[in-house]
């Protein structure tokens, strides 16, 4: 272990014991105030060592050779100075309008912007949601401080044992990672910005008006115009960002469009999320309007998701819409509506089309369809036996992975990143680490089923949140990327923000949900 990587360790650590101190409940009052807030500034500090560890002399020298000369230094001082005099500017602007942050918010998580870091290491990074985080963390503080925002660090949630539990124990398996520098980057642009990114996210969540009716507007708006991107890409046979599915679209059957992501999967799992947003919204407006114009942005963003061809982002949205059908409809209803159209469409499938009978009848047919994901998972369970306690370690797979291939099996794998997240966390983590994701989902899954339960109008709202969460962690059980994906995290914590800070709603005026139907919380 190098100096860098035994620095790295130790602060991941540190990050650990502030996530701790952060989430784990603790004494009320102002100790516990005042404990959280201390933990919470030593994660920061941790993070942003983290982060600077990752900076290669490569990295300084190339900076240098941009900033060599008065003018060009003089221009990035003037541009670093304006950066943060816009960031203090939107800083006092959310605090006057705190729903201003949730549009923020909703916008740039889906934004990823190509960076290249730690020499040759090149990476599609959340820059913006992480500016957004930054954001809303300075404004608590600024306004606690001033004391406008008077305790907003004591609001606990059903869900912060188990969120710093999982995250804690993760940042220390970087200790004994096989990979230090992949756990660090996975702390560093993961792990400690998404568990920031849900305990500012509840914290905002009671200061903003309408908050959920904010959030969805944007997600929808957002995805129906990233939808025609990836349109348009299909159309003119064009792909952004991704040259080796620029290369993939020459050889294959069907062009895949990718829009604004780096992957057209990570698109269809966005996608997803909206147009499940869109028909829970659908579902409850009233006015022909409304319903019109929701019925032709999910027609957009359906045939965005289309060109994607992400068999896993389809998947993801038969589960989600299938569980809105269950609390709309009641089992008894979806369950014959679901064999009937199984029946309908596909015993004639299976009947004309060779292909799709194929794979239906041979396990080696289906599993040829995973495009190596089978082997994949036997690889981590495999993995898995050689450390079952801890695992071996955040950010190890790949690397543990490739060790345990022969020579000739590596130069013909092409594919080491595990696709299924369960697996990735059993070989990564271990049984701790595995056991400590099933008590965060179960309690995840068990929060916001009770709390959907109490009635309406913020049922329908947490159940659509529940839906959209279990859609993303079916799609991870295909492409991975479920702890990675900043909708997971958002998602659970306006989950249980929507219940911990109901607002009461006269119920003679509007059969809509305000906060899960934006287009009808003007009647």
């Amino acid at each position: 272990m190098t100096t860098v990587e035994s620095f790295q360790a130790v602060a991941a650590v540190g990050a650990a014991a502030g996530i701790v101190g952060t989430f784990v409940p603790g004494l009320r009052g102002r100790s516990a105030s005042a404990r959280q807030a201390g933990a919470l500034a030593v994660t920061v500090a941790a993070w942003l060592l983290l982060l600077g560890s990752l900076v290669s002399r490569n990295d300084l020298s190339t900076l240098a050779n941009h900033l060599h000369g008065p003018a060009r230094l003089g221009a990035a001082a003037l541009t670093v100075i304006a950066a943060l005099a816009v960031s203090l500017l939107v800083v006092r602007i959310v605090l006057r309008r705190p729903v201003l942050w949730l549009v923020l918010l909703a916008v740039a998580m889906p934004i990823r912007v190509p960076v290249s870091f730690g020499g040759a290491r090149d990476g599609n990074l959340l820059v913006p949601l992480y500016w957004v985080v930054a954001i809303g963390l300075v404004a608590l503080v600024w306004g606690r401080a001033r004391g406008r925002l008077d305790g907003q660090f004591d609001r606990s949630t059903p869900l912060d044992l188990p969120i710093g539990a999982f995250v804690a124990f993760s940042l220390i398996s970087t200790a004994w990672s096989g990979d230090i520098e992949e756990a660090t980057v996975k702390a560093v642009f993961f792990y400690i910005p998404f568990v920031l990114l849900y305990r500012v996210l509840v914290d905002w969540w009671s200061l903003a008006d309408n908050p959920l009716r904010a959030v969805t507007v944007t997600t929808i708006g957002l995805a129906a115009v990233t939808a025609v991107i990836a349109l348009g890409q299909y159309a003119t046979r064009t792909i952004w960002w991704n040259d080796t599915l620029k290369q993939g679209n020459v050889y294959n059957r069907f062009f895949r469009a990718n829009g604004i992501f780096f992957d057209p999967n990570i698109l269809g799992r966005f996608l997803m999320v909206a147009l499940v947003a869109a028909v829970a919204c659908a579902w409850i407006v009233q006015r022909r309007r409304d319903l019109a114009v929701l019925g032709i942005l999910a027609a957009v963003i359906a045939a965005g998701l289309v060109v994607t061809f992400s068999r896993s982002s389809a998947l993801g949205l038969m589960v989600a819409l299938t569980m809105l059908a269950l609390r709309a409809f009641g089992w008894r209803r979806t369950v014959l509506t679901g064999a009937a159209m199984l029946v309908l469409l596909g015993v004639p499938a299976v009947a004309i089309n060779h292909n799709v009978r194929d794979k239906v009848t041979s396990v080696n047919r289906l599993a040829g369809s995973g495009e190596g994901r089978f082997r994949l998972v036997k690889g981590g369970v495999e993995l898995w036996k050689t450390e079952p306690v801890v695992g071996v370690g955040l950010g190890a797979f790949s690397e543990r992975y490739r060790e345990s291939l022969t020579r000739r099996e590596q130069l013909r794998t092409r594919v080491v990143i595990s696709h299924t997240a369960p697996v990735t966390v059993l070989a990564e983590l271990g049984a701790v680490g595995f056991g400590l994701l099933l008590v965060l989902l179960g309690a995840i899954g068990t929060v916001l089923w009770r709390s959907s339960r109490q009635g309406e109008p913020d049922g329908w709202a947490q159940w659509t949140v529940l839906a959209m969460i279990t859609g993303i962690f079916v799609h991870s059980l295909l492409y991975s990327a479920l702890l990675e994906d900043p909708y997971f995290w958002a998602l659970a914590a306006v989950g249980v923000a929507i219940g911990s800070c109901r607002v009461a709603e006269a119920p003679d005026t509007t059969r809509a949900i305000p906060a899960v139907a934006p287009l009808a919380a003007s009647q």
